[in-house]
Formats: structure tokens, sequence, C-alpha cells
């Protein structure tokens, strides 16, 4: 290709001169003397890749051809070898930066509380270690019983427990020391919300027997469901209503004579909600057809020959070389078989005070329990599911997916990544990955007027039309509407788990409209990855109770309370929100300390894609001086603060904004 007429440089770059992974050979530095005192061509001069690439630039001038796309994963896929920590690490990602929020505003409510960084950067390095694209030694594959590779494998799956370890203690200590500072008692239950718009959510929580729970803003019950009981204590969930933006709700836990509802189980063929109606297939554990009431639509493909939200275990690919894992002119294509799940049953229909949920088992090859639960929901247009599935470990080649077949023949696809939406059809460059794919929070698929939209939440790798079948087609191409969620294989031959058992768990949910919105789609992932958070107030932390009417009046009237006033804002004792956004189509991602300890840092994400500006106002914080900064928070631009607490920024599609905000007196 150097020598082509096109490329107009005089120089090239070499890279690679030694094997990876090893020590570096110190007769590399001498190489490029010798070599030129030696040959008067080509000359040899040691670079870093910036200098040599500005060399190359300056000879094309404007002629460097650009090509523009997404080039789809390859190594990805060596995440489902570990399907298990996968998901926990996911949820952790997530949850961090509600941690990491909780954190921030508590140290900014009270300025005793200092927010502990170094735990913070613990956290976040114990998941940047786990991500790192190798899981295992290499030998873990040929070897898997070797003391070298077990204990590799030990260490990067510590990573991902050690950061969800330290994600889970940092919510829970910020939401405690929050709580100090609402005047609510023993026997509350605050309901935190880390998304910058008000939504609703379920809760689960652990009360004790015969407790309800009350509204505090409005003193009314809240309808619960029943989902475990033990001696002393029931688990219990309920819809949490109308929490504020980046802010709380207070909840009341009281004794009752009235018990969570408890209903009779059923064995109904079908259940339904205003917005679907769900058939249910017994013999394979899944769905046999979504009735779209808004729509008028059926969404699935009756002639798929799997059923939506059907497991599929995959076997073949043992005969080696092929292509499942590496492109090749000449290798034989592995040849796969599909084994769907079978022998199921319908084990209850319920009503719940949300909805309606379904129970289904089945089984399938080296998976001998599938547990499938569905969930359909009266106040919101969407349906889960949630999988259980007791799995065999062996060794030989394997793949699982969960296949969504919705009816479009030659439907678009769209995907969301971290910053931006991705159509295979067109915004994949020549040469792009295009048999598997990881999305962020959504793949979606819409044709003649009905989008089917998919969010794998535990499991980020999907394929589109069909398996994975090592077929590396050049272009996308034309592929009916089956999503299916890529959730393991161990196809790789070194640095990943030679083969996967135990229990897993993966939750999806799934919705439909009229036409793919990608803004309503990002919202909508983002709260269902982001769930609301409860803190229980107990005697340990409050050893005074709290009538309506010292809440009414401003809080405790104690010496405890005193020394929070003294040191802490006093919150409102019913509801409170800490940030306003006005543009719902930006995200506050997180919200830190400063690198260098001066004020705090915010970050933006559009999802709403257009260039426009956007206001901030924080309530309660009086605001001496905001700077928008790179991503290395260095100072770019000052930004006017008005009304003590509120600043605009312009926003450009897919961006992310950093913001550092002093308050005064800092």
């Amino acid at each position: 290709m150097y020598e082509h007429p096109s490329y107009h440089a005089d120089s090239v770059i070499l890279y690679g001169t030694q094997v990876e992974n090893t020590d570096l050979f110190p007769q590399q530095a001498e190489l490029a003397g010798k070599w030129n005192s030696t040959y008067a061509y080509p000359r040899l001069q040691y670079a870093g890749f910036h200098e040599a690439m500005e060399s190359v630039q300056k000879q094309f001038g404007d002629s460097i051809p650009t090509v523009r796309g997404d080039g789809g994963p390859y190594w990805e896929d060596g995440a489902g070898s570990d399907a298990h920590y996968l998901a926990l690490e996911r949820w952790s990602e997530a949850r961090a930066q509600t941690a990491e929020k909780l954190a921030t505003l508590a140290s900014l409510l009270n300025p005793v509380l200092k927010t502990n960084t170094a735990e913070l950067s613990q956290m976040w390095n114990d998941m940047v270690l786990m991500d790192e694209h190798t899981w295992g030694a290499y030998n873990s594959v040929t070897d898997p019983t070797s003391t070298e590779a077990i204990d590799q494998l030990e260490v990067k799956d510590h990573f991902a427990v050690n950061a969800a370890d330290r994600v889970d203690f940092v919510a829970r200590r910020s939401m405690a020391n929050l709580v100090n500072g609402i005047p609510a008692g023993p026997g509350s239950l605050i309901v935190f919300n880390t998304l910058n718009w008000k939504r609703s959510g379920s809760v689960s929580v652990d009360v004790n027997r015969g407790d309800e729970i009350i509204d505090f803003l409005t003193n009314e019950p809240v309808p619960c469901e029943l989902v475990l009981n033990g001696p002393n204590f029931q688990r219990i969930r309920f819809r949490a209503a109308d929490i504020p933006p980046m802010g709380y709700k207070v909840f009341v836990m009281r004794p009752s004579q009235k018990l969570p509802l408890v209903s009779d189980p059923q064995q109904t063929a079908s259940i339904e909600s205003p917005y679907y109606k769900v058939e249910l297939d017994p013999a394979t554990g899944a769905v046999r057809s979504i009735y779209d009431k808004e729509l008028q639509q059926e969404l699935v493909d009756q002639a798929s020959p799997y059923r939506f939200g059907q497991f599929l275990y995959v076997t073949g690919g043992d005969k080696a070389p092929n292509t499942i894992l590496q492109y090749s002119r000449v290798y034989p294509s592995a040849v796969l078989q599909v084994h769907p799940s079978h022998g199921g049953k319908i084990v209850s229909t319920e009503r719940t005070p949300e909805g309606q949920v379904a129970h289904l088992e089945s089984e399938s090859l080296n998976t001998p329990a599938i547990k499938t639960e569905i969930r359909l929901f009266d106040h919101e247009k969407k349906i889960e599911f949630v999988e259980d599935i007791d799995k065999d470990e062996v060794d030989t080649k394997e793949a699982a997916y969960f296949a969504f077949p919705f009816g479009s023949k030659h439907p678009q696809f769209q995907y969301e990544i971290q910053n931006g939406i991705v159509d295979p059809t067109k915004d994949m460059y020549p040469g792009a990955g295009h048999e598997w794919f990881t999305v962020q929070h959504w793949v979606s698929e819409q044709q003649d007027g009905v989008s089917g939209t998919v969010m794998p939440l535990d499991a980020p790798m999907v394929t589109l039309g069909d398996i994975n079948r090592g077929q590396w087609p050049e272009t996308f191409g034309v592929r009916p509407g089956t999503i299916l969620s890529y959730v393991m294989n161990n196809y790789w031959d070194t640095n990943y788990r030679a083969g996967q058992g135990g229990h897993f768990r993966f939750h999806y949910v799934v919705t439909s409209a009229a036409s793919t919105n990608p803004v309503d789609l990002s919202r909508m992932g983002w709260e269902e990855i982001t769930p609301l958070e409860a803190d229980i107030v107990t005697t340990q932390d409050k050893a005074v109770s709290v009538s309506a009417e010292s809440q009414a009046n401003g809080g405790l009237q104690s010496p405890a309370t005193s020394a929070i006033r003294n040191s802490a804002t006093i919150l409102d004792g019913k509801q409170q929100h800490f940030l306003e956004v006005e543009d719902q189509s930006v995200l506050l991602e997180t919200w830190k300390p400063a690198e260098d300890g001066i004020g705090t840092v915010m970050r933006f994400l559009d999802y709403g894609g257009t260039e426009r500006t956007v206001t901030v106002r924080i309530p309660g914080l009086q605001l001496d001086q905001v700077w928008q900064t790179d991503a290395v928070e260095r100072g770019t631009a000052p930004l006017p603060v008005s009304a003590g607490s509120q600043f605009q920024f312009t926003m450009h599609p897919h961006e992310i904004v950093s913001v550092r905000v002093v308050e005064q007196n800092k």
C-alpha cells in the first residue's frame, strides 16, 4: 500500500518489533543506530506516534482520505465467556455513578463530611481492571485446572466483586449521611432518585411482619406485593411514584392489619395490561404472541423457529480451524446446532399491584433449569423478562442466546452505543464486524409503522437476524427482525474461561412504538439500569421519633438535630430535589469531587442530537464560579452564574460536557 501512487509521504510507521506480554529487549535501543551506520536506505528513526503521524500528515496536506463509520466489535465477544461476572460488572458501572453522586451531594449539604476520593478512585480502578480485554491466563482454555489459570481468573473476578462491594458501601453510607439532614425518624423509608428527571419505579425492601408503606406526601397507603415471607420479616415490592429529580421522597412504615397483596396463582395461557396482551407458550417456557393494543399490531414473528424470549443453546465449533472466531478464505465454517428450550410448563400467572406476572419453566441441553418471569405493567408500556438459568459446566464449544423474533422481514436496526446511535446498514465502514454488536442500553428494529426494542441489561452483546455463525459478511445486508441476546460463549482458545456453569440471571425490558425514538429509549434505558435507591431509618440512625407536627415545623427539636442544624442543611421532611436540568434530553452522568480538590465536577451527556443551550439550577447552593472544562478537568471557558445557583452551557449532538462548580466561601 505504501508503494501506491496515492501514498504521498516518504516515511511509514513500523511497530510491533517483539512479541506482546514480554519484557523489552534492550538491544532494540541500539537497532536504529546500528542499522543507519550500515545501510544508506531506508533510514530508521525512533518516534512517538504523534511525531510520526505529524510527519506523514504534513506531506499529505489536505489529501488524506477520510473514512467515517463504526467499526463494530471483535474482541468484545470474549466478555461472553464470563457471563456472571460480566453482569455484576455491568450493574456496578451504572450504580457507581449513583454512589458517586450521592457521596458528592452529602458532602455539599454537610461540610463536616468529606468525600473519600481515594475510595471512589479504587472503586473505578477495580472496574477498569475488570474491563481490561483479557480475562485469564494464556493457558486458561488448554489447561483450565492449572494453578496459573485458576489464580488469574480468581484475581480477575475479585476486581468485579470488590467493585460491587465498594459501590454498595459508598451508596449506603452516602444515603445514611443524607438522611441525617432529613427530619424523618425511625420507621421512615427514604427513596432516592439519582437521575435528573422525575420518575417512578419499583422498590423492594424488607419490613417487619405486618407493616405497611405510607406515602408521607399524601398520607395514603401504597399497595405492596409480597415477595418473600420470613419468620419475622416480609420482603415487599411497591411502586414508588413521582420521585423528584436528583432528589428523594419520604415513605413511612407502620403496623397495619392490612397484609401485602398475595394473589391467587392461576395457570392461564395469557396475561394482559392496558398496553399488551401476551400469549404464553408452555412447551418452550417463552412467549407465543405479543399484541400491541395501541398499535393494533402483532409484534412476534409467528413463522420464526424460535419463540419470543426463548433460550437457545448452541453446540459445535470444536473442530479447528474454523471461522467462528477468525475470518479466513480457506477455513471451513463451524458446524453449529441450535438446541431451543423445551419441556416447559406454565407455573403460575398472578395479579400484582403493578400489573400481571407469569412464571414459566423449561430446560435445554446442558441447561437443566430455566425459570422465566414475565411482567406486565399497568402504568408503563413495557414487558420485563427475568431469566434464571442453571447450567452445567462443559469444556466443549458452546454459546447461549435468548431470542426475540419481531415480525419485521426487512427492518431498520438501530442500537445505542456510549454516546451515539448506530444503524449497521449505513454507519459501518468497510471491513467492520457485522456478526455481533455491543449495546449500551437498547437495540431496536422498525418497519412499516412498528418499532420493537429490547434492552439487555446484564449482557451487552447481541446478534441481529441470526446467531453468530462465523460468516463474516462484508456488508450488513437485509435481515429479519430477530434480535438475539448473545449471553455466553467459550469460542476463544486463550485468555478466557474454558467453560461456564452454575446459576445465571439475565434481565430484559421490551417495549414498542410506532417508530424508534432514540431519546425516549435512552431515557428509559438509563432508568432501567439505574434503579431507585432506598434507605430505612432505624433507631441506630435516629433514636427520637418524628411527628408530623415537628416535621412541618422544620424537624426534630433535640440535641441531635441541633448538631445537624449547625453543620448541615436541614432538608424537607417529605420530598426534595437537588438539581434541575431543563432539557430532558440531557443526562447528568456524574457529580464528583474535582481531581484537584477545588469544587465539584458535573458531567452531562447529550442523547437529543441537536445543538442548543442547556440551563442547570442547583437549589440550595450559592455558586461562586462555574467553568466548562475538558475531560481532565482543565478549565476552558468561564460560565456566567445567575440567581446565585444557575448556569448555562452549549450542548452539541452526542457531546459529553464537563462543568466545574465552586461554591461561595470554598
